[in-house]
Formats: C-alpha cells, structure tokens, sequence
C-alpha cells in the first residue's frame, strides 16, 4: 500500500533537482538586466554644447545652440536668421523620461522641449515626443560641438565668484581665490591667502586635481581658503560656456563657479 506513494515522491524528487531555482535568476538573465539598464543617460557622455540650424516656418532657419550641463541644468540659444539678429537666450532645467533617452526643457513657454539623446547629436522631437518626418527630418538635429572649438580652459585666469552655492564677496585688498590652467597639465593661483600649485587632467569634461601645494603664510582669516582647496579635489567634472566655468561633483548642482578675468 506504500508503492503508489514512495514512487510519487521519488518521481517529485527527480523532477525538482532537474528543474530550475525558482528564485535564482540566470546568468544570461542577469546580463540581458543589466544590458537593459544601460541607456543615454548613464552610458553616454552627454553634457556639452550642441549646434545646428533647424527650420522654420517663416525665416531662413533658426540657428539653435543648446548647453547640457551635469548638474541637469541647460542654456539655450535661439536666432532666427534673416529676421532678428539678436539671439533670444533661456535657462533652466530639464529632466530625462522614464527610460533615460529623451530630455525635457523644463519652463519653455515657446519653441520645442523635447530631444531625443544620441552619441553626439540631439534630435528635436514634436509635441508628442516623435521622430519628426518628412524631407526636412535630417535638419531637425543638433550636434555636439568639440570643446576645444568653444571655450578652453587654458589661457585665462578663472576668478571665483560662487562656492557651495554662496556668492563669493569683493574685499578690497581684493583676495579672491582664482586659478589658471597650463598646456602642460599644471594648475596655478591664489586660494584667498596662499599660492598653490598642482596637477590637473581633462577628458572631454571629466576633470580631476592631484592635491596642490602651497606656500605657508599665516592668514588671519583661512576659511574661504581651506574651503576652496578642499572642494576643488572633489570635483570630477565641469561645464564651460558663456556663463563661465563650472565645477561639479557627479550630478549635484554646481560647487564652484569662475568667471574669466585677463591674467
């Protein structure tokens, strides 16, 4: 009378060690997972200055220069060629969709808000978020512009007016902190009190600070010193446009802001 249910139970046994873990997920699973993580905001190296001239309805185009800067923070400027010589400037934020390949301009009142992200290119959207078609498609595109061509970091001195957010303030003896990058990889300038100098490294924007040395006078008031030498070696990545230079950890908002004086 105990067969029936020994051989059931043996026949459950073998069909549950050759049958998958219910709760163990693949290896190809795991790295079609991952791979599906993968999108244009995380993988692409997307912040910069893009460019192009798109059409317009009753004009000769409009040559459009968009900034995407790390901090989700952007610059648009727009010129309607043959009608209004002066550009019309905005700024503001913008947020990417829920699969992390098109941004949103936040606060646009007129003109296109949406883009689609790609390597090195922007595509304008329409209104509701689709490819735009017809003989004119192609021109519907901004493209990213080589840094070197725009700004450069080199051949000014970079003068500090903002960090962690507070406006720094004119003194007169003027002691504000700046900085002048050299051709040759070499950081130099003033911290409010001491001179310093190191070694800095650019990639596209990514920028990184060896730590610095510094000359050793006694300064009756440090803290804007030790503050400035101490979040300039945290920071990982920059902007630089017409607004200025700007330095950035991740995608927080910005930690310090330059403008550009003559040396």
């Amino acid at each position: 009378m105990f067969k029936p249910l020994i051989l059931s139970l043996t026949a459950w046994l073998v069909l549950a060690a050759c049958g998958p873990a219910p709760t163990e997920q693949s290896a190809a699973a795991q790295a079609q997972t991952a791979y599906d993580h993968h999108n244009s905001a995380n993988s692409l190296d997307w912040a910069g200055v893009y460019k192009g001239v798109v059409p317009c309805a009753d004009c000769e185009g409009i040559e459009t220069s968009l900034t995407l800067n790390m901090d989700n923070s952007y610059q648009l400027s727009t010129t309607y060629l043959g009608k209004e010589a002066t550009p019309f400037k905005q700024q503001g934020s913008f947020e990417w969709d829920a699969k992390g390949s098109v941004i949103r301009l936040l606060d646009q009142k007129e003109g296109p808000a949406l883009y689609k992200v790609i390597e090195n290119q922007l595509i304008q959207l329409d209104m509701q978020g689709e490819l735009i078609t017809g003989d004119l498609a192609d021109n519907y595109k901004l493209t990213k512009q080589s840094l070197v061509a725009e700004h450069k970091l080199t051949g000014v001195r970079w003068k500090l007016t903002e960090l962690m957010g507070q406006e720094v303030p004119t003194t007169e003896p003027d002691l504000t902190p700046y900085l002048q990058f050299g051709e040759d990889g070499r950081v130099s300038g003033f911290a409010g009190c001491n001179q310093f100098t190191g070694e800095y490294k650019a990639e596209g924007l990514r920028l990184t600070f060896k730590p610095m040395a510094t000359t050793q006078k006694a300064c009756l008031n440090g803290s804007i010193e030790q503050q400035f030498l101490t979040t300039i070696q945290g920071i990982d990545n920059y902007s630089l446009n017409d607004s200025g230079l700007a330095f950035y950890k991740a995608r927080t908002a910005a930690l310090l802001r330059f403008t550009a004086v003559q040396p």
